[in-house]
This record gives structure tokens, sequence and C-alpha cells, in this order.
């Protein structure tokens, strides 16, 4: 099969666009055939070694954790799913993932894909808006009513939890550059902050339930917004981490997540994606052989680069 793969750690440089083994499949697995992966921030300090202290790669590696396509092959142990299934799925970030004509997967991690949109699209899906829905709602508690700020809210994660907030009823707040504004108003966001021209502490009027950051700065500046949650509120940061001695002062929590993968909820989010509440915002499209220029333009792009794999751009 063809495949992007690198050797060795390294700048984009290091990916090769080249023939690659098929994967063979173990009894609790399927084999995907791919339609499409997508590109993560995540695939990139991967790809560059930043991660591999905690996150060690069996090189070559194959990257991408989000993949949709259709099963080609099922293992003996596999009850729920069937040769012919479109699935998408949030793969393991230490296994070969979605950047080939072929991926391997638990069967656990992988649920049938959204009926109402192109499967290629729901390539763009799984990672993000699993981080979106664990942060909002596993570990932000997010409620009906409730006033929710997201940082970085035109991201790729940050695209999906405004839909998300909106769906479960919260006033959502965005921080944003002003090109991303009419993306973010098309989703139904009430209010966004400029992050280029304004401050979060300045510019909300009113104390917030939840904050779901989602944006790259230090824990020095992620540390102040614990002064916007109401009394009992919570900071979920799936980057920087806030002061957790500022927070017990000030009756708040604050909690650093890392996301998890789970089927179940991402069957749960394509139901709502095929009853028209969330969909997946997708910015550009690549074929696979040029996969390299996403990554040579991490930190640049909003919602999600997806990445073809069938040839069907």
């Amino acid at each position: 099969m063809k495949a992007v793969r690198y050797h060795q750690y390294g700048g984009p440089e290091v990916l090769r666009y080249e023939e690659a083994p098929i994967p063979e499949v173990k009894s609790d697995e399927v084999l995907i055939k791919v339609s499409a992966t997508a590109f993560n921030p995540a695939d990139a300090m991967l790809r560059m070694g930043a991660l591999k202290e905690v996150l060690p790669l069996a090189l070559p590696f194959i990257p991408n954790v989000d993949v949709s396509g259709v099963i080609e092959k099922i293992g003996g142990a596999v009850t729920d799913l069937r040769v012919g299934d479109q699935v998408f799925a949030f793969l393991d970030m230490l296994r070969n993932g979605g950047a080939a004509e072929y991926v391997v997967s638990k069967a656990a991690d992988v649920a049938l894909a959204p009926a109402n949109i192109d499967l290629q699209a729901a390539a763009a899906i799984p990672s993000g808006a699993m981080t979106a829905w664990q942060g909002l709602f596993d570990h932000g508690h997010l409620q009906s009513g409730q006033r929710v700020l997201i940082t970085a809210a035109a991201g790729g994660v940050g695209s999906m939890a405004v839909q998300f907030a909106k769906w479960k009823g919260a006033y959502v707040i965005g921080t944003a550059s002003e090109r991303s504004f009419s993306t973010l108003q098309e989703l139904g966001i009430d209010e966004i902050i400029d992050y280029n021209h304004e401050s979060v502490e300045e510019k909300l009027t009113e104390k917030v339930d939840v904050i779901f950051n989602l944006s790259p700065l230090s824990s020095d500046e992620v540390t102040k917004w614990l002064h916007v949650l109401k009394q009992g509120g919570t900071l979920v940061t799936a980057l920087h981490p806030a002061d957790e001695e500022l927070a017990k002062k000030l009756t708040v929590n604050t909690v650093r997540m890392a996301v998890q993968r789970n089927a179940r909820q991402l069957a749960q989010i394509a139901e709502l994606v095929d009853e028209g509440h969330v969909k997946p915002v997708i910015t550009e499209k690549l074929p696979l052989l040029h996969l390299a220029a996403a990554h040579e333009k991490v930190g640049e792009t909003r919602g999600k680069v997806l990445v073809i794999v069938d040839d069907k751009i």
C-alpha cells in the first residue's frame, strides 16, 4: 500500500510517501480501507520527537490519529462491526496511523460514521470532537444555561466545542482572530473576543461557569483567567495548566485534560452530526502525497485540514 511514513524524528522533510506493508489484523481488530484522514498539531509534535519520552514510537511510523473509511476485514472476535461498514475512528497514537491506504484499529475504538455527511469529511471529526466533548462535559460538566468561554474557538477542537456548547444550551463566548469571526457566527457563537486586540479579563462583563482553554498561551496567562470564573466554576485546559493554589484560593477548579479514545462517545457525536446539530469545519483539503504541506503550516490553520487518501478530492 501507499503510505506516508517517517524513519527518523525531524522536520516536515522526514515525511516520505512510499510503499509500506498492509497491516495484519488481530482477533479484536479491523482493517480499514482509508477514505480520508486529518492533520492535527499533535501529529507534528510526534514527528518532531517532542513527545518521545512519554510517547515513544516504533520507527518507521505512519502518522495521523483520525480516519474514516470502509471496513475491509475483521478479526475473529469482532461481533459488532461488518465488512463493508462505513466507519470513523480515533486511532491509538502509538500505533501506525491513518496516513495510508489501509490502517488497523482495535474494533473497540471504531464507530459507524455519520450517514448524512460525506465519508471523507467524517475523518475531520474524531480526535477534535472527542477532545471538545470530554473537555466540556466530562471535565467541565457544562449545563444548559451556563456561560462558557472557549479559547482558540475557531480551531479544529474549538469549532466543535462551540457547536457542542450551543447544542447543550449554553451561552458561548470564544476567543479568535477577526478572520474567523464569520465562521464562528455561522456556528451560532454568542460573543467573540478578538485575542489580537482585546483581553479576556477586560472584555468579559460577567463571569463564566466554565473555561475551556485550547490556546497555546503560557501558564501565567492561563492563570489570569481564573479570576473570571464564578465561584465553583471550572477551567479545563488541554495545553498549559493554571495555578492550582490560586484556584483553591478563589474557590474555583482547574483541570488539565488529555483526550481518551471512546467509541461510545464517538457514536453519540455521529448522531449529533446526523441530526444536524454539529458539523466538521474543514478549511483545506490535500492529497495524501502532500501531507507534509500541512506540517509546514502547523499553527497557522483554522478548522481542520482534511487529507484525502482515496483520490477523490
